[in-house]
């Protein structure tokens, strides 16, 4: 049996939360809403290597978290925190009926 598309997109989103970094850059970028932060502004506010940053934006953007839009040069990056909300309510969900049953 494959899994489904959804289980698919499910277990990239958890992916994507699945590590400490991607955890405190959540964190952040919710901090400043659906405004967000420049690449540069996150970078001096988290402290991270500009090559770390892309790598764990990658992940996050996989797995359906960010909204990306450029401004001029700048690449302004925040957090889908509905996507965020509904899918952890989703699986939340799931995991109730299962234990209920």
């Amino acid at each position: 049996m494959k899994p489904t598309r959804e289980q698919e997109r499910a277990a990239a989103f958890f992916h994507a939360l699945g590590h400490r970094r991607r955890q405190m850059l959540c964190a952040v970028l919710l901090q400043y809403g659906p405004n967000g932060l420049s690449f540069e502004q996150l970078q001096r506010k988290t402290g991270l290597a500009a090559s770390t940053l892309g790598h764990h934006l990658h992940f996050m953007d996989r797995g359906g978290l960010l909204h990306r839009r450029q401004k001029g040069r700048e690449t302004w990056i925040s957090l889908d925190a509905a996507r965020l909300k509904n899918l952890t309510q989703a699986f939340s969900q799931r995991v109730g009926r299962a234990i209920a049953a």
